[in-house]
């Protein structure tokens, strides 16, 4: 799952630009000729951080199909069962709180 890091580096970035473009249009003047453009951007900041959400859920959500495949795989009692049912657990809990 390695591009699932990659991803969520990215969607950190961009939600940190995004806080910033917002404090900035929120100190700005109504009227401010470079309002528009700053909400523009942020708008567009909007659109690519939820393509990019999109992308990390797709990819935990492969990642934890995968997991269950290789469950099925194993016999009961095999160590490496518990270890798979707690990565489930965990991705689980990331797709919820994101």
């Amino acid at each position: 799952m390695s591009g699932s890091g990659y991803t969520e580096r990215n969607l950190e970035l961009i939600t940190r630009t995004m806080n910033e473009l917002a404090k900035e249009v929120g100190m700005m003047e109504p009227a401010d000729p470079k309002r528009a453009y700053f909400l523009k951007e942020l708008s567009e900041l909007t659109q690519v951080r939820r393509m990019l959400k999109s992308a990390s859920d797709e990819l935990i959500g492969q990642h934890m199909d995968a997991l269950a495949r290789e469950l099925t795989t194993l016999k009961p009692r095999h160590p490496r069962r518990a270890e798979i049912v707690q990565e489930i657990i965990r991705l689980g809990k990331r797709l919820r709180e994101s």
